[in-house]
């Protein structure tokens, strides 16, 4: 099956695309960040999460429906508060603030790092192995001391990025003599 695809620009910079015989405004993921104040980082994760479908994509670049990440950027994004106990483990935070969605990372290190076994299974349940999993292998190394690191790979059978060798190196000279 062929279907004829046409970009067209207009004066004023807008881009329509034709497919079908039918045109619709199409953005692009730059023009999307813009529009909804984010990084293009976090506009591709709307898309491989579902939130944004592109329309269609032409020299490397998604378009997407104009109409479609307008609406997106009049909807907040849902709130998710975090329950009371997980308090503790914020103190430069208002615990009421934080949303469990976008503060997602900042929430997993810290309970992985210092929570209980009741914060712990919140977090499992919440997030799920899967989640958690593609947390350690990506950010696990920068945000998790070493022995928390060793552990939740271990449990959680993911595989993080080498520690820089940096993090390894002490402070002091082997011998404990100073320079």
């Amino acid at each position: 099956m062929k279907i004829k695809l046409s970009l067209i620009q207009k004066s004023n910079g807008e881009l329509f695309l034709e497919a079908g015989g039918r045109t619709r405004e199409v953005l692009t993921v730059a023009q999307a960040a813009l529009i909804l104040r984010r990084t293009r980082r976090q506009v591709y994760r709307y898309i491989k999460t579902g939130l944004l479908k592109p329309e269609a994509k032409l020299l490397g670049e998604w378009l997407l429906d104009a109409a479609k990440v307008k609406q997106t950027a009049r909807s907040p994004l849902a709130v998710q508060p975090l329950p009371k106990r997980l308090g503790p483990l914020f103190p430069e935070y208002e615990i009421s603030q934080l949303n469990a969605g976008r503060d997602k990372t900042l929430v997993i290190s810290r309970v992985l790092e210092n929570g209980g076994q009741g914060e712990i299974k919140w977090i499992f349940k919440r997030y799920g192995r899967g989640e958690l999993s593609t947390f350690i292998e990506a950010d696990g190394t920068r945000l998790l001391g070493s022995r928390s690191l060793r552990l939740w790979s271990l449990v959680l059978g993911a595989n993080p990025k080498p520690v820089p060798a940096w993090r390894n190196a002490g402070i002091w000279p082997s011998d404990g003599h100073s320079p």
